[in-house]
């Protein structure tokens, strides 16, 4: 059967990979984005499809593009409204995803994760969209000792982690009130192509090392991530599309923990040979609403969406250092 994809933040790292996903896929008609701009723009997008832009939100009409992109931000519930009428899917990756940021400016955070959040889930609910699909984040368990199972307290350290695990009970009221389908996916650390714009760990190392910048590492470096190539998490997006009864929860992640020491080794001994090396690089006060260690444990989606993470951290790695290096020249 085939789908109407409605994506918000489309235009990011993860929503750009997840569209160039799902235009490879036949059962998807349409895939419509939402992105305000802020972060992101259609450089991504233009590098593997064409498609119909939309720069006023108010002069939107429907298009026969497979693919339309719309300037707005999230927090606009009349278009909420409008755009989710005869949307099957609605995959909401649109967030402030910064845990400095959430920190710094944690309003800004709530307005943006919680009340533009809520505008699209109440809008899926109006509409009647079949299934509504919520990215979230293991921040929402706070310091506890990894690997997090679903069933874990939680116990937010940030206002990202408290926005993430604000809109979880939501998609839960919203499932059992008002039988909404709806789906939390809790990231792991991600990584890959379409990152150039992020100031996440791995897109920092590998630019501050290309460019021969001084290179930061916040606290002792043996603080740990999940890290997740970026092609698995898509696949599992996807897969969840096809599972859609009540809320469900999926921890997409690889179960594995790396510490930032290692991560920096790893990528080192990728760049190196391709004649790039740092050794300006120094510790530094850690972050405040820094997890110590974080993974996520994937048994129970592994057997719910017959899904698992296929990419190596090495193998991820050198895709993304290639992909970079190839930016540049």
């Amino acid at each position: 059967m085939e789908m109407i994809v409605l994506v918000t933040g489309g235009l990011g790292f993860i929503g750009s990979n997840l569209v160039k996903y799902l235009i490879s896929k036949k059962n998807i008609k349409k895939i419509i984005i939402v992105d305000n701009f802020s972060k992101s723009s259609c450089n991504y997008i233009s590098s593997f499809t064409k498609y119909k832009l939309f720069n006023n939100s108010s002069r939107y009409k429907k298009s026969s593009h497979k693919i339309e992109i719309i300037k707005e931000s999230i927090n606009n519930y009349k278009f909420a409204l409008k755009i989710t009428k005869g949307i099957d899917q609605l995959i909401h990756l649109a967030a402030e995803s910064g845990i400095d940021a959430s920190i710094n400016f944690p309003k800004h955070a709530i307005e943006t994760n919680v009340n533009g959040t809520l505008n699209y889930l109440e809008a899926a609910r109006i509409n009647k969209v079949k299934n509504f699909i919520f990215a979230s984040s293991g921040s929402v368990f706070g310091d506890t000792k990894p690997p997090m199972k679903e069933n874990y307290p939680r116990n937010p350290i940030s206002p990202y982690g408290s926005s993430k695990l604000t809109i979880e009970t939501f998609c839960q009221t919203y499932s059992n009130v008002f039988s909404l389908n709806t789906a939390i996916i809790r990231f792991s650390n991600i990584y890959g192509c379409f990152s150039d714009h992020k100031t996440s760990v791995i897109s920092k190392f590998i630019k501050k090392i290309i460019n021969g910048e001084k290179l930061e590492i916040f606290g002792d470096g043996k603080q740990t991530r999940d890290f997740l190539y970026v092609d698995d998490v898509v696949s599992a997006i996807y897969k969840s599309l096809k599972n859609s009864t009540h809320c469900r929860e999926y921890h997409v992640g690889t179960g594995k923990e790396t510490s930032l020491n290692q991560l920096l080794k790893n990528l080192l001994s990728i760049l190196r040979p391709m004649g790039y090396e740092n050794t300006n690089i120094s510790y530094v006060k850690p972050r405040s609403g820094d997890m110590r260690k974080n993974s996520l444990s994937t048994q129970a989606t592994e057997k719910k969406l017959k899904w698992s993470a296929k990419t190596k951290l090495h193998d991820g790695l050198r895709k993304t250092v290639n992909w970079y290096i190839n930016l540049k020249s």
